[in-house]
């Protein structure tokens, strides 16, 4: 990943658009929310599900930790949440918008010493591609084991879909900024990383969200 592009290109978009889900670049709420309704299922498929700590990376302008306020889940589960993101400007209008979250700006492949979380989620963060294929998809290995290196019970991340490529528009396709994965392709990284994993391809025909257990 070509980090300074990537956060220019997100810095862009927020200054076009202010603080919304067109800054991340998102379809639109619903499509959001919808991802982030299957990413909180990790609870339930880790071995820990109350008095938690969660980590939140690529958290944008904090829409995981609103979307968990308004659904009950930071209290009914006992959450303790911290967002990290590699854009200061996105960390800034997230502390605005929820200023009693904890919002850092930290790259987690560059520093070491990141504390461990029992759980951590990644919604979004390899959806836009800013190097080749192969440098894009070696980042998003490293990251899959960087953080469930991170994690004591659980990761949850979500991937753009090949299943997705029939109805993606011609200027999407054109653009060459989304990386589409292959399903089958992430299985295989993940095997290298545990024996504990789920793949959840039926809630969205463009996306995809993986569970990484311990």
């Amino acid at each position: 990943m070509d980090k300074q592009a990537q956060i220019a290109y997100f810095e862009g978009l927020l200054a076009q658009h202010g603080a919304n889900y067109l800054a991340l670049d998102w379809n639109s709420t619903e499509s959001q929310r919808l991802r982030f309704k299957i990413l909180k299922e990790l609870f339930l498929y880790g071995k820990k599900a109350s008095g938690i700590s969660l980590l939140d990376v690529g958290c944008g302008l904090g829409d995981l930790y609103g979307f968990f306020k308004a659904d009950g889940l930071l209290n009914r589960n006992k959450i303790s949440y911290a967002g990290y993101d590699i854009s200061p400007k996105l960390v800034e209008a997230a502390k605005k918008r929820y200023p009693d979250a904890k919002f850092e700006v930290k790259d987690v492949i560059e520093e070491r010493h990141v504390p461990k979380f029992d759980y951590i989620i990644c919604s979004g963060v390899f959806n836009i591609r800013t190097t080749d294929r192969l440098d894009h998809l070696d980042f998003v290995k490293e990251m899959m084991f960087r953080l469930y290196d991170l994690c004591s019970y659980g990761v949850g991340l979500n991937f753009l879909s090949e299943g997705g490529l029939p109805t993606a528009s011609a200027a999407d396709l054109a653009s060459g900024r989304y990386f589409f994965f292959n399903p089958e392709e992430i299985l295989s990284y993940s095997r290298f990383i545990t024996t504990r994993y789920i793949i959840r391809h039926d809630y969205h025909p463009g996306d995809f969200t993986l569970y990484l257990l311990k």
